[in-house]
């Protein structure tokens, strides 16, 4: 880590620069003083903070090539206040990430056939719906209410639940939805 010392000024004429082999040195050596700093300070694993060091780095690296960094007279303590934040908000990210094992599903609401039914129609347009829902046969109007019992399910599971193939189900629900479309088509055009 023995480096020597350079001033705001000469570090940006560096970068700015694009000699590799020098930013690549420089680089390395303020890396791992940026973390050695959030290990000392923060209490930050090594890899973490390891990490951090570096993203902060690239951030920085990039403000500078990309001249939206400028008037920085302690570009050393923005690499320092950088790091932090990096930790900061990784700390962050981690903190509130739930593991999957103690994530317990709940349904979303609105999900339910009849709440959607709802939002995805106007007051009229669900009014026709269920006119036309009406009018179908019985054993068609039986079968159409079911399957908005088990909307969430997926079609086999739902051929499951109605002891029917999956086939028939899919055959069955297809025609019925097509006859609704037409009744809604001829209600609309009529109305």
């Amino acid at each position: 880590m023995a480096q020597k010392s350079i001033t705001g000024k000469e570090f940006f004429d560096l970068i700015v620069s694009a000699d590799v082999h020098t930013i690549n040195q420089i680089s390395q050596s303020y890396c791992e003083r940026l973390a050695l700093y959030l290990v000392t300070v923060y209490g930050a694993e090594t890899n973490i903070a390891k990490d951090c060091a570096q993203e902060a780095f690239e951030k920085v690296y990039r403000k500078i090539l990309g001249n939206s960094l400028n008037n920085v007279d302690d570009i050393f303590g923005y690499l320092v206040r950088s790091a932090k934040n990096e930790y900061l908000m990784t700390m962050r990210r981690v903190k509130f990430e739930v593991p999957f094992e103690q994530s317990h599903y709940a349904g979303i609401q609105g999900t339910t056939g009849e709440e959607i039914i709802d939002r995805l129609y106007s007051a009229e347009k669900r009014h026709l719906l269920e006119y036309c829902i009406e009018q179908l046969k019985k054993n068609r109007k039986k079968f159409f209410m079911n399957v908005l019992k088990y909307i969430n399910e997926n079609d086999a599971d739902t051929a499951k639940l109605m002891k029917m193939t999956h086939s028939n189900f899919r055959t069955k629900k297809s025609r019925v939805i097509e006859s609704l479309r037409d009744c809604v088509k001829n209600a609309e055009s009529i109305g």
